[in-house]
């Protein structure tokens, strides 16, 4: 009677596992749609405080979100957008460059908007608060 080898071990086990192109990757969809959700959010902000507080105040909140929607569109770039099949140091260091990346872009762009543009700073920074707590909320519902 041979002996008969589990399934675990056999030549199909040890394959690289295939990726299913029909199901798209969820962290992939979340790092493209994330800035579209913030720049939403912001343009909504901006059509409210154009009604209410007038012209200058919702450019700047708008200002204010899409730095940070760009930030992060940058962050999922370097990250997300690469292939996803890559050594752990390489991905560590994609994920590095990406948050170096992603800050600087924020950290510019607001410090451009507040000083530069003349924009109200305590708009600006209210748009890049909304961003980001968008970005809290629904981040969750993006990976679903």
């Amino acid at each position: 009677m041979p002996l008969k080898t589990p399934d675990c071990y056999t030549f199909a086990a040890l394959q690289p596992p295939k990726h299913d192109k029909s199901r798209p990757d969820r962290t992939r969809r979340a790092a493209f749609l994330l800035p579209l959700v913030q720049i939403a959010i912001g343009l909504i902000g901006a059509g409210l405080l154009a009604v209410l507080a007038g012209g200058s105040s919702a450019a700047a909140f708008l200002a204010g979100a899409a730095v940070v929607a760009v930030g992060f569109a940058a962050f999922g770039w370097r990250t997300a957008g690469r292939s996803p099949v890559a050594p752990a140091g390489r991905m560590f260091v994609r994920l590095l460059v990406g948050t170096m990346l992603k800050w600087g872009v924020i950290c510019a762009g607001l410090a451009l908007a507040m000083a530069s543009a003349g924009l109200p700073a305590e708009f600006v920074l209210a748009g890049a608060l909304v961003a980001f707590l968008a970005y809290m909320l629904s981040l969750p519902w993006l990976l679903r």
